[in-house]
């Protein structure tokens, strides 16, 4: 719960709040691994594995019911971070729903793990096997975090956290379920071995286990491990005039604050060659683009701080210094002009500070200027301002 906690951005959005859940089993496992190691080698520990060979039914059945007993409990304790998680989000969120197949296959691999954990503690029976079994699950899922592709889909703990105007790769993570429960049952096939099971519940249980992650293995294989389907939902809310507001349906609890700040922004640019009518939400990166007239911003999360840097979104577009930060027109005094006509549009002083006396007088005489005034001086050099070629001189 601590990790589903931790890892979410808002909890009135319904993508985030599945990313926390699923990206939950990353602190659940380490414990859940070693403890189910532990369990699988207490008989054998403690020399009665006897019991098991002289059980007037299959040797098999005990320790497999032991296994199903732990599997069960990973089960429930992941289904009560789901629910302590998504309960909540219900209750608020505006748009969409939970991702099914994005819950059902990290809970399906994080319950494998335990299966798999199992039978190592039953084919390795050594009184450090529990925490040698705990600390590689760790290590593992701490490299696996830094990869991407095939192998981080075929590893049974990661961390997503996908956007609303994209969805999780369904195709996937329906391979990953395929995977993580033939891993599941091949392990405790071993088991099966191990105990001196019969041939006639062995050989079908390879046989089913080495089909399902094999099938699991070349679904996700084909896939290159996609967990996303970039911008398959680009909708929008829009009201107002001026400017008009567009704002994702996931983000509806966010229109107001966005709404005042891009109001604000478009009064200061009013009467000027950068006069703003429509601001849309879009993306970060891929599909950043607005539509045609439109102004581009970007919110990750509905709070004070994403508002703000939603709001210095805007007025850069309008304004059109991005590439004054980088590229060939990039200039550190021409950059810091820029920095600070994007100050005065969002109306926060402190965006800019000077790094040379005549920025700081440039800085001063500009802003003590009154509306009207600022304004007709952004007419006047508007062309400086596409072009980043200000000065502190064009200031005085």
């Amino acid at each position: 719960m601590f990790m589903a906690r931790a890892q979410m951005s808002a909890d009135n959005v319904w993508s985030y709040a599945t990313g926390a859940v699923t990206s939950a089993p990353v602190l659940m496992a380490p414990l859940a691994v070693g403890v189910a190691a532990w369990a699988g080698g207490r008989s054998q520990r403690r020399a009665a594995r006897h019991a098991w060979l002289l059980a007037g039914r299959d040797p098999a059945q005990a320790p497999l019911v032991e296994a199903g007993v732990l599997a069960a409990c990973a089960t429930v304790a992941y289904a009560l971070v789901s629910m302590v998680t998504l309960v909540p989000t219900a209750a608020t969120a505006t748009w969409g729903g939970p991702f099914w197949w994005w819950l059902a296959s990290a809970g399906v691999g994080f319950t494998a793990a335990i299966c798999v954990a199992y039978g190592v503690g039953v084919l390795l029976p050594g009184r450090f096997t529990p925490f040698i079994a705990a600390l590689v699950t760790y290590l593992a899922t701490t490299w696996n975090l830094g990869q991407y592709g095939t192998w981080y889909a075929m590893f049974p703990f990661t961390v997503e956290l996908i956007p609303p105007f994209s969805a999780p790769h369904a195709p996937t993570m329906r391979g990953q379920m395929l995977w993580f429960t033939g891993l599941a049952l091949l392990a405790l096939t071993l088991v099966a071995v191990k105990v001196r099971s019969s041939a006639r519940v062995v050989i079908p249980a390879v046989g089913a286990s080495l089909a399902l992650a094999v099938s699991g293995a070349a679904i996700v294989i084909g896939e290159n491990g996609r967990y996303v389907d970039v911008n398959r939902h680009i909708v929008w809310s829009c009201s107002g005039s001026s400017p008009q507001v567009c704002i994702h349906p996931a983000f509806a609890n966010s229109f107001s604050p966005i709404s005042q700040r891009a109001q604000a922004i478009t009064q200061r640019l009013a009467a000027t060659p950068f006069a703003i009518s429509r601001v849309e939400q879009r993306p970060r990166g891929v599909g950043g683009l607005p539509t045609p007239g439109a102004i581009a911003y970007a919110l990750d999360a509905p709070t004070v701080e994403h508002y703000d840097r939603a709001s210095l979104d805007i007025a850069i577009a309008a304004l059109g210094v991005d590439s004054c930060a980088h590229g060939p027109r990039r200039d550190n005094t021409a950059h810091a002009m820029a920095q600070l006509v994007v100050a005065w549009a969002v109306g926060d002083d402190n965006l800019f500070t000077p790094r040379t006396p005549d920025q700081q007088q440039a800085k001063v005489h500009f802003l003590s200027l009154p509306l009207r005034n600022q304004q007709q001086w952004l007419t006047a050099h508007a062309g400086a301002v596409r072009t980043c070629s200000l000065a502190p001189q064009s200031f005085t």
